[in-house]
């Protein structure tokens, strides 16, 4: 398949709440404790102090950046210009995340889907991604060739959104949805450095 694919993980419905910081890769290396300049830098390019300064972000994304610059021994408009740039290159962006089932959203599933031969999984892809009830949008290797998150306020909706956007395309040859029970861990901190 040519190119790449565009990003698919885009939340669609604003269930925001509570302000958070996510990065938006999986970042490792460098020493996180250390607030030196000179400490080594990871593979993304960033040192000990983004590293950190991700860290506390992710454990509060409202943390004030006078207080993260205390802990780090640098100055406020130092942490302001490193969160500044880590937002423009991608790396961090902070966000509202709320816990849908608090909401009153009750019908959560993950689907897995298998392309029918000679469909393209991009074409699929954005399909479901410009859907409202689909969160998360993933092309993967495997068993399925997309898996996506749908949330939707009733069982009902769950029904329907799968009658009319799974079972009635002609290019997926199997839906297979996995319909959540119980939500027992939501992490958004993965890559924590």
């Amino acid at each position: 398949m040519p190119g790449t694919l565009d990003r698919m993980a885009v939340p669609k419905r604003p269930l925001t709440v509570v302000r958070r910081a996510a990065v938006a890769s999986v970042v490792q290396g460098g020493n996180a404790g250390g607030s030196t300049p000179q400490a080594k830098q990871s593979a993304a390019g960033l040192d000990a102090i983004d590293l950190t300064i991700i860290r506390i972000l992710q454990n509060d994304g409202r943390a004030a950046f006078t207080a993260i610059a205390k802990q780090l021994g640098i100055s406020e408009g130092a942490v302001r210009n490193r969160v500044g740039q880590l937002i423009e290159s991608k790396i961090l962006r902070i966000m509202g995340v709320a816990d849908p089932m608090a909401l009153g959203y009750d019908a959560y599933a993950m689907i897995g889907l298998k392309l029918a031969s000679g469909h393209d999984p991009q074409k699929a892809a954005h399909y479901f991604r410009d859907r409202d009830e689909v969160t998360y949008v993933i092309f993967v290797a495997g068993r399925y060739d997309l898996l996506i998150e749908v949330i939707c306020e009733t069982h009902d909706q769950l029904a329907m959104f799968l009658r009319e956007h799974c079972y009635s395309r002609k290019d997926l040859a199997s839906v297979e949805p996995m319909v959540g029970l119980a939500m027992y861990k939501n992490m958004l901190k993965w890559g924590q450095p």
